[in-house]
C-alpha cells in the first residue's frame, strides 16, 4: 500500500524487530603420543547445520492514519511465515469514535461499504497485499504492482465491529485464498512466496456499523488510500 487510492497505498517502511541466535562449537580431541598430548584443533562436531525453521515470525509497529501517521502501536502487528501460509494478526487500541477521519470513498458505495457517521460500535476490516517478488516492484510495492511482475495480491484478512479499548484483528493468508475481487475483477495474483514476499497491512475504517449493510460493511475496502488507513509493513 502506497500514496494513492486503491487499497495498496503504503509507502512508508517500518523497522522489523525480529531476531536470532545461533550457537555453534568446537570440539577438542586429545590422544596419548609420547610424553605429551596432542590435540587436534579441528572441529569435531560434523553434524548437518540445523534445517531452516518451520516458521519465521516478524513484527512491526502499526502506524496512522496515513503512512506518515504516529506510530499507535508499537510492535502491534505480528506474521508468522510458513512454507505455505501467512498467518496474521494485528492489534492496535480502538481509534475513539469521532476522533479520527472517517472514510470517503468509494462515493457510490456510501450507505454500503461505509459511513462517515460517528457510531456506538464502529466497524473496521483489516487487508494484506503481498507481493511475491518485490525485487521486481518499481520504485517500491505499492498498487502498481499488483499483478506481474511483482505477483502483488490484495486479500481480505478479517472485518470485525468493536467498542471495546483494543482492536484486534486476525486471519490466515495462504496459497489457496483467493485474490480480493471488485466488480467482478481480482486485484492480483494469489500467493506464490510466503517465506519471501514483502507484506502490507492495512485497517479501513468503515463507519458507524449498520447491520442493513452486512457483509460489505466487513468485506471490502474504504478510502481515500491510505490517507484513512493504519497500516504495518514487512519488507
Amino acid at each position: 500500500m502506497n500514496e494513492e487510492s486503491t487499497p495498496n497505498d503504503v509507502s512508508r517502511r517500518t523497522v522489523l524487530r525480529a531476531g536470532a541466535a545461533g550457537v555453534g562449537t568446537l570440539g577438542v580431541v586429545g590422544s596419548a603420543a609420547g610424553d605429551g598430548d596432542e590435540y587436534d584443533d579441528e572441529p569435531a562436531d560434523d553434524r548437518e547445520p540445523d534445517p531452516e525453521p518451520a516458521v519465521v515470525t516478524e513484527t512491526a509497529d502499526v502506524v496512522g492514519q496515513g503512512p506518515d501517521g504516529p506510530v499507535v502501536a508499537e510492535n502491534g502487528a505480528t506474521i508468522h511465515r510458513t512454507e505455505h501460509d501467512l498467518l496474521i494478526s494485528l492489534s492496535m487500541p480502538t481509534p475513539e469514535p469521532g476522533s479520527y477521519t472517517y472514510p470517503s470513498e468509494p462515493p457510490e458505495r456510501e450507505g454500503e461499504w461505509w459511513t462517515d457517521e460517528v457510531g456506538d460500535l464502529e466497524a473496521f476490516s483489516l487487508w494484506a497485499f503481498v507481493f511475491d517478488y518485490p525485487d521486481e516492484c518499481v520504485d517500491g510495492c505499492d498498487s502498481e504492482d499488483l499483478g506481474e511482475p511483482a505477483g502483488g495480491g490484495v486479500f481480505a484478512v478479517a472485518g470485525h465491529v468493536f467498542d471495546g479499548p483494543d482492536l484486534t484483528l486476525n486471519g490466515i493468508v495462504s496459497r489457496e485464498t483467493g485474490v480480493y475481487e471488485e466488480d467482478g475483477e481480482p486485484m492480483g495474483l494469489v500467493l506464490e512466496r510466503p517465506m519471501e514476499a514483502e507484506v502490507h497491512l492495512a485497517v479501513a475504517p468503515h463507519g458507524a456499523f449498520d447491520p442493513a449493510m452486512m457483509p460489505e460493511i466487513l468485506q471490502t475496502p474504504t478510502g481515500p488510500g491510505p490517507d484513512v488507513w493504519w497500516s504495518a509493513i514487512f519488507d
